[in-house]
C-alpha cells in the first residue's frame, strides 16, 4: 500500500514537472518575442532621434526676417492734443441734453445690455 502511494506521488510529480518545464518554454517563447519586439522599438525611436537632429541643424541654419533687420523700437510718443482739430460725432437719434448747436457737446458713449 505504501510503494503503491509513494508511486503515485512520484508520477504525478514527474507529471507537474513535464508540465512546468513545457510552461517555461512557453514564457521563453513570449519573453524572446517581447525582447525582439522591444530591439524593434528602440531602432525606430533611434531613427526618429536621428531624424530631429538633422531637422534641428537644418532649421538652425534658416534666416528669418526677424533676424536679417533688427526691429525699430517701439514709439512711445502719443499725439500732443490739438484744441483746433473738430471731431464730428453723428449721434443720430440718440439722446441730447442742452442745447445741440453748443459750440463744446460732451460725447458720453454707454453700452446699455
Amino acid at each position: 500500500m505504501i510503494n503503491r502511494f509513494k508511486i503515485m506521488l512520484i508520477s504525478f510529480l514527474c507529471l507537474g514537472v513535464f508540465y512546468s518545464c513545457d510552461d517555461i518554454s512557453k514564457m521563453s517563447d513570449q519573453l524572446n518575442q517581447m525582447k525582439d519586439t522591444q530591439n524593434q522599438i528602440l531602432l525606430q525611436q533611434d531613427k526618429i532621434l536621428k531624424s530631429l537632429v538633422a531637422l534641428d541643424k537644418s532649421v538652425a541654419g534658416i534666416k528669418t526676417a526677424s533676424n536679417d533687420k533688427p526691429a525699430p523700437p517701439p514709439s512711445n510718443k502719443r499725439k500732443t492734443p490739438n484744441p483746433n482739430f473738430v471731431h464730428n460725432i453723428e449721434i443720430g437719434n440718440s439722446v441730447v441734453l442742452g442745447n445741440p448747436d453748443a459750440k463744446v457737446t460732451v460725447t458720453k458713449f454707454t453700452d446699455f445690455q
